[in-house]
């Protein structure tokens, strides 16, 4: 397989709900999340005692809360340690910087963090487990700067039929407590002089390529651009994505 055909296939997106695609289209708002930090208990669960070589990861999927469907791609960051400080909750530092647009403006369209634990059995082999997820609402709060409580389990209980409208208040979701993902989600305008070359509905950060964007200038993170310096270069024009 190609470097292109490569690239091709991890773009491919899964398309919004039949019925939610049947709505006349709106004209397409972007997104800048960063992901932060994790903090709390739920990063000492007593599953991982057993298992060696853990660290952590955040994936982000858009999803449909009244139809009850993941659509777009999963976004996952690279995985991170665990920072103990003495006296201190147990932390782990992603700042991660995510970019997308949507037409979907309907407050059933959320973005689902799950965190992840990746981790080493005894014999050898790998595993990924998952130690939470939240729900962050995209079109029914204004500009954030937050903490996102967490709720055990995956994401995979929000297809269940119990949980409905109002997943926050069900109560089959359990919060994980004192615990919490640190994030920042703003609209972001700069990122509509590239809607031509970034699918909607597709999560990215900055260090992944996009046919068409180059990165000029700046430095760059594991896994994120900087927010001060990145600049893409887009049909012979210059943009600043952060």
């Amino acid at each position: 397989m190609s470097e292109w055909q490569r690239i091709f296939v991890q773009n491919l997106t899964v398309p919004p709900h039949s019925q939610r695609r049947r709505h006349l289209p709106r004209e397409s708002i972007a997104f800048q999340c960063v992901l932060k930090y994790v903090e709390g208990n739920l990063i000492k669960q007593r599953v991982l005692e057993s298992l060696s070589e853990v660290e952590y990861q955040l994936r982000l999927s858009l999803f449909d809360i009244s139809y009850r469907h993941f659509f777009g791609r999963t976004w996952k960051s690279t995985t991170r340690p665990l920072k103990a400080v003495p006296g201190q909750p147990p932390k782990v530092v992603f700042n991660e910087t995510i970019y997308f647009h949507t037409s979907l403006n309907h407050p059933s369209i959320v973005t689902v963090v799950e965190v992840v634990a990746a981790a080493k059995k005894r014999e050898g082999t790998h595993q990924d487990l998952s130690c939470g997820f939240g729900i962050l609402h995209l079109f029914n709060t204004k500009d954030l700067a937050s903490q996102l409580q967490l709720y055990h389990g995956t994401p995979r209980a929000l297809l269940h039929p119990l949980l409905q409208d109002l997943i926050e208040q069900n109560k089959y979701m359990t919060v994980i407590e004192n615990t919490h993902l640190q994030y920042t989600l703003r609209p972001h305008p700069p990122l509509e002089t590239m809607y031509h070359l970034l699918p909607e509905n597709m999560l990215v950060s900055g260090l992944q390529k996009i046919p068409g964007l180059l990165l000029t200038h700046g430095e760059t993170s594991k896994g994120s651009f900087h927010s001060d310096s990145c600049m893409c270069k887009s049909d012979h024009r210059t943009v600043r994505l952060a």
